[in-house]
């Protein structure tokens, strides 16, 4: 226990620097992870007749096994298919979500009609 204690001693700097890159290199894995799951997520929408999609399933798992696959190899030493399915599915959720919400915030053309019939200035 003292060789292990002494041997932090000498080298905290060291292992501090190292648990530190490893931290690094998994939030830089999750941010990349994301901007492919976003970018293949465009993709299926504006391409799915020409890449043969026809319902949502499809072109969710069309961005996961594609997506997957352009993951760099060190990214993929910190995400595992399951993660990266998971952050696919929650992207999926809050864009869903987002999108839900513009539609209800939208104001119908009979209000806007109405709003420049009543205010002339």
């Amino acid at each position: 226990m003292e060789v292990f204690i002494s041997t932090l001693q000498n080298y905290w700097g060291i292992i501090l620097f190292a648990l530190c890159f490893v931290i690094y290199l998994i939030t830089q894995g999750r941010s990349k992870a994301k901007q492919i799951i976003l970018s293949l997520m465009l993709r299926a929408e504006k391409e799915a007749e020409a890449l043969l999609l026809k319902n949502e399933d499809q072109k969710f798992m069309f961005v996961v096994d594609y997506g997957y696959q352009l993951l760099p190899a060190r990214v993929k030493l910190f995400i595992t298919y399951k993660m990266f399915t998971e952050m696919a599915n929650s992207l999926y959720a809050s864009a869903k979500n987002y999108l839900t919400g513009l539609n209800k915030n939208k104001p119908k053309q009979e209000e806007l009609q109405e709003s420049k019939i009543t205010d002339p200035g």
